[in-house]
C-alpha cells in the first residue's frame, strides 16, 4: 500500500484538535432547546385557547363568499399583487422569480469579507435607510395610483380651505383638453392623458389616441387612422390559421396538443401593456433605478452594497403589501381607510350562515344596509 510521505524540508503540520466548548452537537445541543421551546409554545397555544374564543364564522358556504374575502396573512401579500397585475404574473410568475432571485444572491455575492455579520459594509446601514425610504415612497404610490387615488385627492383640494360639496370639486387634470385649439393638438394630448392617468388600467381603457396612416393592417374597413386602443386589441398571431393564411381547426391534432396551438389567436397589446408591461417595468426598473441612484452618490461600491438595498427593499415590500391588503382592502378589495374595513363577526353586509330560534338548521342572512353607505 503506497503511502504518502512529506516532501523533504517540509514541515509536518498536525491538525488542531477542536476543543468541546467549540463544538455544538445536534443532540443535546439543538434538538434539547427545540424540545424546550416547541414545550413553551404548546403550553402558550393552550393557555391563550382556554381564555379567548377563536375568532371562527358559522359553518363555510361554498353558495356564500364573505365580502371582503381575504387570504390568510401570510398570503396577503400575493393576493394584493393579483389586484395590481395579470393572474398569472402575480401568483406564478413573480413569486417563482422572487425565490430563485433570493437563491442566487450567494452565487453573485461571493466575498468573504463581512460575512455572518450585520450592515458589514462602511455604508450599510445608509444603504438600508435609503432603500427603506425609497421603496416606501414608491409602493405607496403605486397602489394609490392603481386605485386613483390621486385624482380623489385632488378633486377635494377645495375642502382644505372650507368648501364642501360636488359644485366644489376639481375637475381632474386628465379630463380637460388645453390643447384643443393648438395645431397638432391631438399629439400633445395624447401626452397629457398619459401624463395624468388615472390608473394603470386606463391604459388600456381611457387612453385614447390615433395617427393617420395610408394603410392598416389586419381585416376590417380602413378609416384612415391608427386608434389607441381600438387597433392594437386584436393583432393576429402568425400562422394561427385565420390572418394571411387560411386553414381550419387542426382537428386531426391530439386534444392536448390543440390546447397548445394558437389556432385564430391574436395579441391585445393595451391589455397586455397595463397588466403585464406596466408592473414589470415597475418591478424592474425601479430597483435598477434605486442601485444606480446609490453609485451615483457612492454608497454602493461592492456587490454586497447592491445586495443589501435590494434585499432591504424587498423585505419592505412585502410586509407592505401583507398590511395594505390586510388592514386596508373593503368590500370588493375597494382600497378603504382601515376603519371602513368590514369585521366578519360585526358587519351585517357579510353574508353568513345564522341559526334561527324556530329552526336549528342554517340558513343565509339577507345583507342589511349601512348607514355610512356600505350595502
Amino acid at each position: 500500500m503506497a503511502v504518502a510521505t512529506p516532501a523533504s524540508g517540509a514541515k509536518e503540520t498536525a491538525r488542531q484538535k477542536r476543543e468541546r466548548d467549540q463544538e455544538l452537537l445536534v443532540w443535546p445541543d439543538l434538538v434539547f432547546i427545540e424540545f424546550i421551546a416547541a414545550t413553551l409554545f404548546t403550553i402558550t397555544f393552550v393557555i391563550l385557547s382556554t381564555v379567548f374564543d377563536a375568532p371562527l364564522l358559522n359553518k363555510a358556504n361554498a353558495s356564500v363568499t364573505p365580502d371582503p374575502s381575504k387570504a390568510p396573512w401570510y398570503f396577503m401579500n400575493l393576493q394584493e399583487l393579483l389586484l395590481h397585475m395579470d393572474k398569472g404574473l402575480a401568483g406564478v410568475i413573480v413569486p417563482t422569480m422572487l425565490l430563485i432571485g433570493l437563491m442566487v444572491i450567494p452565487y453573485v455575492d461571493r466575498s468573504n469579507e463581512g460575512q455572518g455579520g450585520w450592515f458589514a459594509t462602511p455604508n450599510a446601514i445608509r444603504i438600508s435607510v435609503f432603500s427603506f425610504v425609497y421603496s416606501s415612497v414608491w409602493i405607496v404610490w403605486l397602489i394609490l395610483w392603481d386605485a386613483s387615488s390621486h385624482v380623489e385627492v385632488y378633486r377635494r383640494l377645495p375642502t382644505l380651505w372650507g368648501q364642501s360639496g360636488k359644485e366644489h370639486q376639481l375637475q381632474w387634470l386628465g379630463d380637460k383638453d388645453p390643447f384643443a385649439s393648438w395645431p397638432g393638438g391631438g399629439f400633445f394630448k395624447a401626452i397629457w392623458d398619459f401624463v395624468f392617468l388615472k390608473n394603470r388600467l386606463a391604459i388600456a381603457d381611457a387612453w385614447h389616441w390615433r395617427l393617420p396612416v395610408p394603410f392598416q393592417p389586419g381585416s376590417g374597413s380602413h378609416d384612415g387612422y391608427l386608434d389607441w386602443p381600438r387597433d392594437f386589441e386584436r393583432i393576429p398571431v402568425p400562422l394561427n390559421g385565420s390572418w394571411l393564411w387560411y386553414w381550419n381547426e387542426p382537428s386531426w391534432m391530439p386534444v392536448w396538443l390543440q390546447h397548445l396551438y394558437w389556432h385564430d389567436a391574436h395579441l391585445n397589446i393595451p391589455k397586455i401593456t397595463a397588466e403585464y408591461i406596466v408592473p414589470v417595468v415597475a418591478m424592474v426598473g425601479l430597483p435598477i433605478l434605486m442601485i444606480a441612484i446609490l453609485r451615483k452618490i457612492g454608497w454602493a461600491h461592492t456587490m454586497r452594497d447592491a445586495m443589501i438595498a435590494l434585499f432591504t427593499g424587498f423585505i419592505l415590500v412585502y410586509f407592505a403589501l401583507t398590511i395594505v391588503g390586510a388592514a386596508f382592502r373593503g368590500h370588493a378589495q375597494a382600497l378603504v381607510p382601515y376603519w371602513h374595513v368590514p369585521n366578519l363577526d360585526e358587519d351585517p353586509h357579510i353574508q353568513r350562515m345564522v341559526p334561527e330560534q324556530a329552526h336549528p338548521e342554517y340558513v343565509i342572512q339577507s345583507p342589511m344596509v349601512r348607514s355610512d353607505g356600505y350595502a
